[in-house]
């Protein structure tokens, strides 16, 4: 059972004590409006956390879901979703969602970046893709502010509640990110200066 711990926050598996606090952002429609959902029953964040409480980390090809809560009271705030490739488990994709009430604080930074060291320096993966909506900027301003590079604006390439959007690809290369950890060593982080920075 993999447990990452950075300054404020701990990354580790959801429990049944999540069950409330997933529902209350997972039916957030503002939390919702980039993600592929629109909201969740009480019968489906039970299931979800069933399945998610005892999953194994970097499992090839399988979507898991890290559950994100503050360190001083284990409050679920959030959650990061991690898969590594199937057809290649040097290359994995990442995520991030965080209730509305926690975003702004620099939250999404520090998740992702424990999530990081995480996937290059105990997994040794080479490459973490992410990607995002164009009009996500919250989004795409944090995965820049972490070192990842804009690879690609994709064209209406995704049917997407009811229309067709664009999306970034942004990915970061081990050594790119051995180079912004030294820059950036986790006691440094901070929060943004401001909440346009936290993703939805």
């Amino acid at each position: 059972m993999v447990t990452l711990h950075s300054r404020r926050l701990i990354l580790r598996h959801f429990t049944d004590a999540d069950l409330q606090p997933f529902l209350g952002y997972r039916n957030d429609p503002e939390v919702a409006r980039y993600q592929s959902w629109d909201g969740c029953s009480m019968g489906e964040a039970t299931a979800f956390i069933r399945i998610q409480k005892s999953m194994q980390w970097g499992i090839p090809g399988q979507w898991l879901q890290i559950a994100i809560a503050l360190r001083e009271t284990n409050l679920l705030i959030g959650d990061c979703a991690l898969q590594v490739q199937e057809n290649d488990v040097r290359q994995a994709t990442i995520g991030v969602t965080l209730a509305r009430s926690h975003q702004g604080f620099g939250f999404a930074r520090e998740a992702l970046s424990s999530l990081l060291d995480y996937v290059f320096f105990e997994l040794g993966l080479h490459r973490v893709s992410a990607n995002t909506d164009p009009q996500n900027r919250p989004a795409w301003t944090l995965f820049e502010r972490l070192g990842l590079r804009r690879e690609a604006h994709l064209s209406q390439s995704l049917w997407f509640k009811g229309r067709w959007a664009d999306e970034y690809l942004y990915a970061v290369l081990r050594q790119d990110w051995i180079r912004y950890r030294a820059d950036h060593p986790p006691d440094s982080l901070q929060p943004p200066p401001d909440s346009s920075s936290e993703p939805r």
